[in-house]
Parts: structure tokens; sequence; C-alpha cells
């Protein structure tokens, strides 16, 4: 259905050549050519037509993703309740069951011991010639007899009914076992629709729970473009002279500072491709950024190699130097510089190559300048080489290339 802001911007166009005397044929609104619009009007309107298109087009389809989404949650709804109820069915029928076969042989015993005692006693009178307690006691005896035919009937129609309840069991589980098949396809495209191995791609900034199959469930910081902050640097509370566990597993808060962790940035780097945002600051204010188009990890068997694209951004590539370089923390040395173990002097863990010509997990100095040692957060081409500086605002964000 075409829009009545398309609509009104024909009309308009429509007036406005009518009034000038300018030549056109019919216009269908959203269809006009430029011999309809002599090539003036069609240059200005054309793009406004494009994109209010566009805006119909994307609003349909979040429109019909939302509709997909509230659908699978229904039914998935729906296969749960289902799915609890004939669970407890088949609880409620196995108990039945088992007391059922509880009672049967019970009584079975009972009657069966009394009619052998009975044969017993009726024995030992006969030798006696005991002629009314052997009437009394056969006369009982027939009186069990017949109680325990009557008692074989019921055994027999609650066998039959145990089968029947047993066939009920099977038919059960298996009814459970499509309704899971079911739920698991149902989640499966709820997934495909919208992942959860990523941030998502539009909404609110803030903390979100991210799902990957090696790792677990975790959360972290979203922005409302779909960036996920990996690492994060702004008031010196945590501490980044960590060993390589450290770094593998991630450290700190996710609300504050933090490092998210060597395999998870594995994980969600080998899945799908990623670009990567670098946000920096300095004492005085200033900042800026670097971007690049391509991010991957490596495996913890590759030392979580690091691997990127081509930059593009206004502090200048000191990420250069360090690309297939492996990661190094004070306790775990795979930096080529043979002579001297880089993140020993409070560096904190980097791709160190020849040490750092970048450095964005050093000490933190709230003052922007170090006092002892070469060891404050660095990005060399943004401050000359000054390695005197030392930022006080980071923050690493990745994001799938493909949302």
């Amino acid at each position: 259905m075409k829009s009545y802001f398309t609509f009104f911007l024909s009309f308009w166009l429509l007036n406005e050549l009518s009034a000038t005397g300018a030549p056109f044929t019919e216009i269908d609104s959203g269809q006009l050519t430029e011999n309809q619009c002599n090539g003036y009007c069609f240059s200005i309107l054309k793009p406004v037509l494009y994109r209010n298109g566009q805006l119909e087009e994307s609003a349909t389809k979040n429109e019909e993703l939302q509709n997909l989404k509230n659908q699978v949650e229904k039914l998935i709804d729906a296969q749960t309740r289902e799915f609890n109820y004939q669970r407890e069915m088949i609880k409620t029928l196995t108990g039945s069951i088992q007391s059922l076969q509880g009672e049967i042989k019970n009584r079975d015993s009972q009657i069966s011991g009394q009619i052998e005692q009975l044969k017993i006693q009726i024995k030992g009178i006969t030798k006696q010639n005991n002629d009314d307690k052997v009437k009394s006691l056969t006369e009982t005896l027939k009186d069990l007899e017949s109680r325990l035919e009557i008692m074989g009937s019921q055994i027999n129609n609650q066998t039959a009914l145990i089968k029947a309840k047993n066939a009920e069991v099977v038919n059960l589980t298996f009814n459970n076992k499509l309704c899971t098949e079911s739920m698991s396809k149902i989640t499966d495209d709820l997934l495909k629709c919208n992942r959860q191995d990523s941030c998502p791609s539009e909404g609110p900034s803030d903390i979100y729970k991210i799902n990957l199959k090696e790792i677990g469930t975790f959360e972290a910081p979203c922005s409302s473009d779909g960036w996920l902050t990996i690492q994060k640097r702004f008031d010196g509370s945590e501490n980044f002279d960590r060993p390589w566990k450290d770094y593998k597993e991630g450290f700190g808060n996710i609300r504050g500072e933090f490092f998210i962790g060597l395999e998870k940035l594995h994980v969600m780097t080998r899945e799908r491709p990623h670009e990567l945002y670098i946000k920096l600051g300095k004492v005085d204010g200033s900042t800026g950024y670097a971007h690049y188009d391509e991010f991957k990890i490596g495996s913890e068997l590759e030392s979580y190699v690091l691997s990127i694209g081509t930059y593009n951004g206004t502090v200048g590539d000191s990420l250069d130097d360090h690309r297939n370089q492996k990661f190094t923390t004070f306790d775990r040395n795979n930096n080529k510089y043979n002579y001297f173990n880089c993140p020993g002097d409070e560096w904190g863990g980097w791709w160190y190559k020849d040490c750092a010509h970048s450095r964005l997990n050093g000490k933190f100095y709230k003052e922007g300048r170090i006092r002892d040692n070469n060891n404050g957060i660095t990005w060399g081409t943004w401050r000359d080489n000054d390695w005197t500086c030392s930022l006080t605002f980071v923050e690493m964000m990745i994001r799938p290339k493909t949302l």
C-alpha cells in the first residue's frame, strides 16, 4: 500500500506542473519519470520517494519479524504446557501401576497362604475321623477357593488395566518426544530470527545475556547499534597486571573496568566474521578512534593469535605491528623479543612484538603521565610516540559483520 506521504508529494507535484504549464502525462503515485516531471522535479522528488519506500519496506520487515517472534513464543509456551502436563500424567500412571502391582502381589499371597493352611488342617483332622470339623473346614476351603477365583478374575482385570496404562505411558512418552523435537526446532528457528550469540542489532544500550555453545551464558555491555564491549578502562579501579588464566577467562566488572576473556573472543570470532572498534581518550578530554574491518582471535593452542583487517580512524594504526602476534602475559611469554618479557613490569597482557606500539591493558595513571616505568596505556601513533603519556580512557568493541 502506498503511503499518504507519497500520495501527497505526487499530488503536490501534479499541481505545480499544472500551475507552471510544464508538460506532463498521467502521474502514478510513487512511479514518476523524468518526462513526467521535466527532470528537475524528478531529481528533487526521486530520492524522497526512494527513501520513503525504503522506510516502508524496513518497517514491514520489522513488523513481520516481530509477528514471527510472537507466534514462535506462543507455540513454545503451548508446547511447554503440554509437555509438563504429559510428564505429570506419566508420573501419575507410573505410580498407579506400581501400586496395583503391589496390591495384587499382597492379596494373592495372603489368600494362597490361607488355602494352604486350611488344606493342612483338613488333612490332620481327617486322620482323627472328626467328620464335623472336616465338613466345616471343607466348606471354609471352598469359600476361600471361590474368593480366590474371584480374586483371580480381579487380577486378570487389573492386569489388563496395567497393560492399557502401560500402552498409555508408551504413547505419552512418544508424544513427549515429538513435543521435545518440535520445541527444539521452534527454538532453533527463533534463534535464527533473533541470535543470542551477539548483541541485538537494535535496542537500548544495556547489559545483555550472550549465549555461546562452548562457553555458556554470560553478560556483556551492548550498544544501541550492536557493538559488544570486550574491554574498558576509565578509572583505574581494576588491576590488568594479571596471569594467563585471568586473561583467558576474563575478569573485572562489566559495569566498570573489565576484560571479557580471550576464549570468548576466540569462539565468537570463529563463528562469524567480526569488526573491531576502539575508542581512546586522553586526560585533556580529547578523543579518537580506530576501526578495523576484520577481527579474529585464534585458539588457546595458537596462543590466541591476533588477526586484523584494514584500518581507518583518527588516531593512527598502532595495532598494525601487532597483527599475527600471539598473546603474552607475565607468566607466559610469547612475544618475539627474546631478551625481555614485555608484560613483566605491570604492562598487562597484550599481543606483543618487540614489545609494543600499542598497549591498552597497561597500568592506569589518572593524571595521564607515567611515573616510574614505561608501563602506561599507550597508542603510539596518537601521541607522536611520546611514551611518557598514558591514555585515561579505552573501550574496545566488536560486532558481527553480518547481523
